[in-house]
């Protein structure tokens, strides 16, 4: 495994937005799968400061949410559309050329399967960017999700609920359920680069460097992907 640890998480969000930049400059026509979250955000004010200095071309670069909460519109401010949008999508002018799950919409079966097909119409993932619950869990795939699994519907873990309400003080109700990209959807990206800091994530990442690959710690799946990076602050990699 690849395996970064930087000093904080200033010089994360800045290393981060660099992997990222590099794979642009290789590739213009990147296909992005990107995360909401506290830990991305530095990323994104990085992204944006790049694009804004004529220092990442972003024209042709399209970009895949990872994830949406069930029955929560594009429109609402709680929605992970909207979190990207005001993160990086709206200020980096990729709205033209930015995808999502659709909470709303009226059969998340259907749903689902959109997207895988709109990912294999781009010709896949170029490169996934990932966070990481301090359960395990990658996107919105909870322990216990197949390896195998593909874009789904998925029940919140209680302590995915708890974590994402501290992001809304105005006391929206995390839904119950979500769409997400699955473990194999992910897994078939050609790169993978995973962003964890924080104490909180000292736990987790130290149980997943130590464990065999396997459904009860989803994130362990990326362990066996050829190109993935860990990149990590000291207090995320601190058990590690």
């Amino acid at each position: 495994m690849n395996i970064k640890i930087v000093a904080d998480y200033e010089t994360l969000s800045r290393e981060a937005a660099a992997i990222v930049a590099s794979k642009i400059a290789a590739g213009p026509k990147t296909v992005l799968a990107l995360p909401t979250g506290n830990t991305p955000i530095g990323m994104y004010k990085q992204l944006v400061r790049l694009y804004r200095e004529g220092k990442v071309d972003l024209s042709r670069v399209w970009v895949f949410a990872l994830d949406e909460y069930a029955r929560v519109p594009a429109s609402d401010q709680h929605s992970f559309s909207y979190f990207l949008r005001q993160h990086l999508i709206d200020p980096a002018g990729l709205g033209p050329r930015f995808d999502h799950l659709r909470g709303e919409a009226a059969c998340f079966e259907t749903e689902c399967r959109r997207y895988e097909q709109a990912i294999a119409a781009r010709g896949g993932l170029d490169l996934a960017v990932l966070g990481l619950g301090v359960n395990g869990h990658i996107a919105f795939n909870e322990p216990g999700t197949s390896f195998d699994s593909r874009t789904h519907v998925v029940d919140l873990a209680a302590s995915t609920r708890e974590a994402n309400a501290s992001y809304f003080p105005d006391g929206f109700k995390i839904p119950a359920q979500g769409l997400t990209m699955g473990i194999g959807t992910i897994l078939a990206a050609k790169e993978i680069l995973l962003l964890a800091s924080g104490k909180s994530k000292a736990a987790i990442m130290a149980h997943i460097m130590a464990a065999e690959p396997a459904p009860a710690i989803p994130a362990s799946a990326l362990k066996t992907h050829p190109r993935t990076t860990w990149l990590l602050d000291q207090e995320a990699a601190a058990g590690c």
